[in-house]
This record gives structure tokens, sequence and C-alpha cells, in this order.
């Protein structure tokens, strides 16, 4: 790498435009030096690729990032004024410093590990997020505490000739929620890959369902209720099953957030990819061959063209449909363009003036099971104030005023003590760049194969991730994941 290319990564990429002389010595010299170890990272070949990523999500971000971090070239085409997709922290309208994220609320550990790799290098805050300690669920119009809601479960098993031996023997050193562990751990041996579910003896069950695992193993009825799964594809189930398993997510984990926000992480990303980063740039059009792609993009009114070696294509199914794709794809993959379905959610905010559930001694983390509200929750808490900053979910489409009077009506306190001052919205189901949220999954009988491998596959010199893409629709995990799938892809092509 040239001297002058050097000068042009840090300042893009490590100081986001300061000035060298507000930069110690030591810190750069400690700069140089991750800059030298970043050059010995370049394609074996030392061939610089050309590489256009459509789509600023943190998906995008992090492609492009790693990609950079390689030695090649990169430009990112954003269609919104902001970068970031569906990692959205919000600040202004809430008053004393307070903040809520709209969008990818939490993240953990075990598990996440890409994001966690993020962190570290750029020295974020992380804090724990307590939004499902000490929660109260609304069941049949009774408030119901986790105890509660246990010796409900239990009751219930008792009444079905509750559990069997071999059940019994596993609850004493497991959660129940890893009961399905019991009858499906013994399929995991024959994975090889997390990535790939087919192939491995396991084809047939696609099309059946995860019950009769269950029902033939020798099941109870009291696990069978628990388990369900008559509609749920075996090996759609096993499958996941197994990932879970093998990123830890079957001991017990714990949940964290980003100090300001998560949008923090993004944020460091889009400062280091500085001027490779445009933004109100939303592609049009998209040509491929076996030598190259070419990109038409609209731009302050204006349409442009550009050309690169490869395409990380880091777009919603929803943004692909509306963009002009020549020659056209696979109809493997342009059936997951087509039939792929997301979550559609609304997050609305509630700034309070106090923490009013503590006069009626109880938790604000509750589950209320109604149309226009599932969750409420306390974000922001480290801020110092006496006001506080609620975040509350509802499905896509819910007016918040309605929400609002759900929570009123439900709140299993004293009305009166309620003094919510504020209300923000975001729904994500109206979002014109951002619509929905987390993928649904592929586990109807037989729809496996329809989506997987194609959902990730690349094809020709078009590669695709965003977390819609992942083996595991879990936000930026997902997302991070694809990020680094797709970029490892096209430095080794």
């Amino acid at each position: 790498m040239t001297q002058i290319k050097r000068r042009r990564f840090i300042k893009n990429t490590i100081y986001s435009g300061l000035s060298a002389s507000l930069i110690p010595t030591h810190l750069m010299a400690q700069t140089q030096s991750g800059i030298d170890h970043l050059e010995n990272e370049r394609h074996p070949t030392g061939k610089t690729k050309k590489i256009i990523v459509a789509g600023a999500g943190i998906s995008g971000l992090s492609c492009a990032y790693e990609l950079m971090k390689k030695g090649h070239e990169v430009t990112v085409l954003e269609a919104s004024g902001r970068f970031g997709g569906a990692v959205l922290s919000v600040h202004d309208g809430l008053a004393d410093g307070l903040y809520a994220d709209f969008g990818a609320e939490n993240f953990t550990k075990p598990g996440y590990e890409n994001y966690w790799k993020y962190i570290e290098e750029f020295k974020l805050t992380v804090l724990p997020y307590h939004h499902r300690e000490n929660r109260l669920t609304r069941i049949d119009g009774v408030w119901h505490t986790d105890k509660m809601e246990r010796e409900v479960r239990e009751k219930k098993m008792e009444l079905l000739g509750g559990f069997n031996k071999y059940e019994l023997n596993f609850l004493k050193s497991n959660p129940v929620s890893n009961l399905q562990l019991l009858y499906l751990e013994p399929y995991f041996g024959k994975f090889t890959d997390e990535y790939q579910p087919f192939g491995i003896g396991y084809d047939q069950l696609e099309n059946i369902p995860v019950s009769q695992i269950y029902e033939q193993a020798g099941a109870s009825k009291a696990a069978m209720s628990l388990l369900g799964g008559d509609k749920t594809s075996a090996l759609y189930s096993i499958w996941q099953a197994f990932i879970m398993h093998k990123r830890g997510y079957d001991n017990q984990f714990k949940l964290f957030r980003l100090k300001e926000g998560n949008q923090a992480l993004t944020n460091e990303l889009g400062r280091r990819l500085g001027t490779n980063l445009k933004l109100g740039c939303q592609v049009l059009e998209i040509a491929h061959t076996e030598t190259g792609v070419n990109v038409k993009y609209r731009e302050l009114g204006g349409i442009k063209e550009m050309s690169a070696d490869y395409l990380a294509c880091c777009l919603r199914t929803t943004a692909l449909k509306k963009i002009l794709i020549t020659p056209v794809l696979p109809p493997e993959k342009q059936y997951v363009i087509d039939n792929l379905k997301y979550d559609q959610t609304t997050r609305i905010v509630f700034q309070a003036r106090s923490k009013f559930w503590l006069k009626d001694q109880l938790s604000i983390n509750l589950s209320f099971n109604h149309p226009a509200l599932s969750h409420i929750w306390q974000v922001a808490d480290e801020v110092q104030t006496d006001r506080v900053s609620l975040m509350a979910k509802a499905p896509g489409g819910t007016n918040p005023s309605r929400t609002l009077d759900a929570f009123k009506e439900l709140y299993p306190g004293k009305k009166s003590n309620i003094d919510i001052e504020q209300i923000l919205v975001k729904d994500w189901s109206k979002d014109t760049f951002v619509h929905g949220c987390e993928r649904h999954g592929f586990s109807a009988l037989g729809e496996l194969s329809k989506f997987w491998p194609h959902t990730m596959a690349a094809h020709g010199r078009i590669h695709f991730g965003g977390a819609h893409t992942d083996n595991r629709s879990w936000g930026m995990e997902a997302a991070t994941n694809a990020a680094n799938r797709v970029a490892m892809e096209i430095d080794k092509s």
C-alpha cells in the first residue's frame, strides 16, 4: 500500500476526518502499527478488487469495513439519508439525556461473536440489559410473576400425567426451556457445518413434523404439550437447535446493550468508512456479467452508473423486488426475493416524569398479551434523571394512542400514578427503506429447501448479505455474521 493510500485509510477509517495535529503521537504510532498489520491481511495475490456494497445497514457497513481492511476499493450506496438500517437509536424528542433503541435492542453473551469483535475493537461501553428480569405477565386477565407462571405450568403438567423418568432426570440439571435437546441432541453428531442442514442423511425429515420425533422417542404427554411442533419441520427444528447449541445458547446467556444506544456501533463503522459511504443513493438497476457488475443509482435527482468487480448486495428482499436485475437471477433466488417475509413491529417510547411503578411496588417489565401492546420495559436506566424512558412493543401498524390506552387500562397498579408526558413512535412496517424487522423462519413442512441455501447463495459476482441471509435470523448477530461471510467470499474469489 502506498503512503498516500495509507494516509487516506487512516483518515477515513480511524480518525473520521480529525486533523493529524489533534492525534497524540503515541496513538499515531499505535495506529500506524495497526495499519501495517491490516496490510498483511490483504488478498494473497495482492490484487485489489473494486467492490460496490448495496445497503448501509449494519451488515453492509461491517462488510464494507472488512473488505476495506483487506485492502480492497469499496463504495457503499445507501438509499436513505442515514446509515444503520434497522439499528436506530433515538435521542431527539427525549429530555435529560434519555434515549431508546427503536431497532436492534440487545445482544447476548454467549453468541454474537462477530458483533463483540467490533465492540472490543472500537472500545464501546457495554451495559447489562435487565428488561426480562422480574417480569410480570398477564395471562387470562391475571398478572403472574415468573414464579407463578412456573407454578401454573407445573400444575398443567401434573394434570397431563407429569414428565417421564427420562425427562425428570434431564430437568434435574437443565431448564425446562431446553427440554427439546433431550430428544434433538442425538441428531447433532452428523452436522459438520452449521450452514448446511442438507446432504447429511436427514433430508427426509424436512417433511416430517418434529412432534413425530418426540412421540417416537417416548416423550410424555406433558412434554409434548410444551414442545408442540405439529406443523414444524423436524429438519428445521433439529438444525436450529444445533446452531443454538453450537453457539452456547442452551446455557444461561445474558443480555447487553451499548451505552447511548446500539447505534453507537453503526456510527463508528460509518465514520471509519468515511467518504466511501454515499448516502441518498438508491440502487435502481444491477447488470452483471462473468467479468463484473454495473449499478445504476439515483443521486440528487440524477441517474449515475458505477462499475465494479463484485457487488455485495446487503439489501432486504423488499428493496430487491424494486430493482431491475439483468440477466435475471435463477428461479431459486427469485423465489426467495418474492416470498421471504419479515416481522412487522411498532416501537413506542413513553417518557414519564418518574418511576411511577415504584409507588405500587411493581416491576415495569410487563408482558400484556394485548393486540395493541405486547411488552413494556425501562431503557436508558443509567441516565441520572428523575424522568424515565419506557419502550413499548406492538404489532406493525398499531396506533400509539391505542397502545397508551391499553397500558393505562391494564397497568397492574394505581392508574393515577402514571405520569407519561411524551410519546415517540417508529412503525417499521411503514419504513420506506427498512420494511419490517427480523425475517421469518423456514419452519413449515417442506419449506426449508425452498429457501435454503438459496437465501445466502452467491450468483456469479453478486454476493448476498444482510441479516436475512444468515442461518439464524437474530438481528445484529445474523447481520454481522453475513457481512463477514460475504467479505471472505469476495476476498477469496
